[in-house]
């Protein structure tokens, strides 16, 4: 343990590790900045025009009715926000519970000992503009809300602030309870997480942590403010990937044929499960607008208030982020395969390291793809549950947006994972192939001179 913390340490120190961070992060921050920065879409044509026309005039017909009416009779009728609107304030915030003064709840046995009624509970805020305030609350449980408190819960509550006037500092609140307090909980199984991963993989687990922060970041800081601002869905993060891709590639093994054999592998292979992905669903005339009907109409409403999004390209750039991670572990196993097959013997042609690498990739396969396919039945199983309680009928089954979207989101990654073997094992191979590296576990052996014996006396 103590050696692996010692050699990162080391490794941490040398220039080129700062230098090539150094790179990323600045490749990183000027994609934040230009999605960030930029004060007008760019890619206007990617919203339906009249949408945008549409919205536009309606607000302007809004603001003029309005003025109109405000300037012509002094108030604004009803259905228009009036000045006291602007005095409420909302916000979130943590709570700890001080005191239950009452607690009228009790467990229900036959929603598996949920707690049902309500509590009067004495808290104090703990963060935000009202921290140290302290108020008696009503903590209302239900079968489907079920966050029964006890002296020293800490909860996320939701205030709603009334002020007087704009200068009253101490405005009444109402307060509801919203959730438990998973802050630490959450930062508590991340550090564990990060930990683990250090102590067991060192430098490579350090660099793989690097990676997966960048990726994240990516997506959260670049590809979903360019979504927002109209860029295509699918070549947005295609490209996105790509990136990621080379950027992961690159701090876990630095610049090597076995790298850019990775790095080609994975593109090909979420290029497969895109295009699959693309083609299936139009076949089956699935455009992403069914699947999650809540999220999908806040997202039209705000496309119809001139926000342009291209809702139709989600449902795939969901496919090829969710594919990316299972495509990356095939395609670097494949590749550091073939090349430690080279190192040992390089005599291996090209047709002898396709084959050791499509033999590795086939026990591969098998249970990365079950890894796809139970990763998406996990996520279905409640309403797998409910399909089977109301005996649903078959066709309608086959036939449902849910099912079909389920369906092609898994074979497509799994398609992708399964093709990026081949892809891989050929690139490798006609990468590799061509190194004339003599094998370190042979050649020095062969050229170390002999010892000399020494005389046994007699």
């Amino acid at each position: 343990m103590k050696e692996r913390i010692n050699s990162l340490i080391t490794w941490l120190k040398k220039p080129k590790t700062w230098i090539a961070a150094a790179i990323v992060l600045l490749i990183l921050a000027a994609g934040v900045v230009s999605a960030l920065m930029l004060r007008r879409p760019i890619a206007k044509y990617n919203a339906d025009r009249d949408d945008a026309k549409q919205a536009y005039f309606t607000h302007l017909a809004l603001a003029a009715d309005s003025n109109r009416i405000l300037f012509e009779t002094g108030a604004l009728p009803e259905g228009y926000a009036d000045a006291e609107d602007a005095l409420h304030s909302t916000s979130y915030a943590y709570a700890t519970v001080l005191e239950v003064l009452e607690d009228d709840s009790h467990e229900d046995e036959t929603t598996e000992n949920v707690h049902v009624g309500s509590q009067k509970l004495l808290v104090e805020i703990t963060t935000g503009e009202f921290k140290g305030r302290r108020l008696e609350i009503m903590n209302y449980m239900s079968k489907l809300f079920d966050k029964h408190a006890e002296q020293g819960t800490s909860l996320l509550v939701y205030l709603l602030a009334t002020r007087k006037s704009a200068a009253d500092d101490a405005p009444s609140l109402s307060v509801s309870v919203m959730n438990y307090n998973r802050q630490w909980l959450l930062f508590g199984l991340a550090a564990i997480f990060l930990l683990v991963t250090i102590l067991v993989g060192g430098k490579v687990g350090f660099r793989s942590i690097l990676g997966l922060a960048l990726t994240l970041a990516a997506v959260v800081f670049i590809l979903v403010p360019a979504l927002l601002r109209g860029f295509y869905a699918i070549p947005l993060t295609l490209l996105l990937c790509v990136l990621m891709t080379v950027v992961c590639f690159v701090l876990l093994d630095g610049l090597s044929r076995k790298t850019l054999s990775a790095i080609l592998g994975t593109v090909a292979g979420f290029c497969v499960a895109c295009v699959f992905a693309v083609i299936a669903s139009r076949i089956a005339h699935l455009d992403g607008l069914e699947y999650n009907v809540a999220e999908t109409d806040t997202l039209i409403q705000a496309k119809y208030q001139g926000t342009l999004i291209n809702i139709r390209g989600l449902f795939v750039s969901g496919i090829i982020i969710s594919a990316l991670g299972a495509v990356m572990d095939v395609a670097m196993s494949i590749s550091s395969s073939v090349n430690e097959l080279k190192t040992v013997n390089p005599d291996l042609g090209f047709s002898a390291l396709f084959k050791s690498g499509m033999r590795i990739g086939r026990d591969a396969v098998g249970t990365m793809t079950n890894t796809l396919i139970l990763a998406f039945t996990g996520g279905a199983l409640v309403n797998l549950l409910l399909i089977k309680y109301y005996s649903w009928d078959v066709k309608a089954i086959l036939s449902g947006d849910y099912i079909t979207h389920e369906v092609i989101t898994g074979i497509s990654g799994s398609i992708g994972l399964i093709l990026a073997v081949p892809l891989t094992a050929l690139i490798a191979s006609a990468l590799c192939g061509r190194m004339q590296t003599p094998s370190p576990l042979v050649q020095p052996i062969a050229n170390k001179p002999a010892r000399k014996q020494k005389k046994k006396s007699r």
